[in-house]
């Protein structure tokens, strides 16, 4: 029997205010935030249920402020016992009352430094992950760096009270890839509705090539049946804007016209590679020329019984596989 899908979306109402200092006190100035290796905050994914805190920060020109936080899969000796899913939609916005400071730049690390997501002014974006089925916990810490570059000639045009940007996080999780959902600002009190198909692409870190010169990486494209009708003899078509697929394995290479590229099942005439049945996953890899930090645009999975149909797409970037 198929487990209940549960999804727990945090409204981290992380309202970190970053106020402009006035021209006298163009100086750090950080209030209780946490520092070094300890993480201001820790967001679990175990149930239902809701989060929220924030932090204030005064920031002025050529300053830069770090801080992190955990998400988890566990709460002492509570795992979780599927898969697990997590999209964090980072908002960042005028405050309340004030107009933004538009030189502000936010970006989201990893531990190692690779940059997940970035933004100058005000703006959305959004980094996902998961949590693959284990029986010990599992953890994954992000760096938020908010740095005011300096340019002297402008610095002043932001000055005093009545500048200040908000960055708020909003936090979902669900047993399938993550895809969508509430990116407005609140909890609809709406579980995300779930695709008849859904896609996880992967990427590996990339390599420089030493006959071209060129970077190359590996990437892996797993397909999962989640409607009530095998897709026999499955298709599936994806666009990469700038980068090229050179080959895959465990599939056909198809046509391409524009980016767009037609992958076949490997027509092994075994039907447990060449269709998917419901609730199975069928998965291909293969070699592209590029960095591999891209999703891949206007997925289609279709079959020869069934018509291409759109999916839920999931993408995660500098995996180890």
């Amino acid at each position: 029997m198929k487990k209940p899908i549960f999804v727990l979306t945090l409204i981290l109402l992380m309202a970190t205010s970053l106020v402009s200092g006035t021209l006298s006190m163009y100086t750090t100035t950080i209030d209780n935030l946490a520092s070094g290796s300890v993480a201001a905050k820790e967001f679990i994914f175990t149930g239902s249920g809701t989060d929220s805190f924030s932090q204030g920060v005064k920031i002025a020109p050529s300053e830069t402020v770090n801080w992190q936080f955990d998400v988890k899969n566990y709460d002492g000796a509570v795992v979780t016992e599927t898969d697990l899913y997590y999209k964090l939609t980072f908002h960042v916005s005028a405050a309340q009352g004030k107009s933004a400071i538009e030189p502000l730049v936010v970006t989201v690390k990893d531990t190692s430094g690779k940059v997940l997501g970035s933004i100058t002014g005000t703006g959305d974006f959004d980094v996902t992950g998961s949590f693959p089925l284990m029986e010990t916990g599992q953890e994954k810490t992000f760096v938020v760096q908010l740095a005011w570059p300096a340019d002297g000639s402008h610095d002043i045009d932001y000055a005093g009270g009545g500048y200040g940007t908000a960055l708020r996080i909003d936090a979902a999780a669900s047993q399938l890839p993550y895809s969508g959902g509430n990116t407005g600002g609140g909890d609809t009190g709406e579980e995300p509705q779930a695709q008849d198909v859904a896609v996880k692409y992967e990427t590996n870190v990339a390599w420089t090539n030493g006959q071209s010169g060129n970077y190359q990486y590996n990437f892996r494209v797993t397909i999962t049946n989640n409607s009530d009708e095998p897709i026999e003899n499955w298709f599936m078509t994806y666009k990469l804007p700038t980068e090229r697929i050179v080959q895959v394995w465990n599939a056909k290479l198809g046509s391409e016209s524009g980016g767009t590229y037609t992958i076949n099942n490997p027509a092994y005439n075994n039907p447990s590679t060449d269709s998917i049945e419901p609730g199975q996953s069928v998965t291909f890899g293969g070699n592209a020329r590029g960095m591999g930090t891209e999703a891949i645009e206007n997925v289609t999975v279709g079959g020869s019984n069934v018509s291409a149909t759109n999916v839920s797409l999931s993408s995660e970037f500098g995996n180890s596989f």
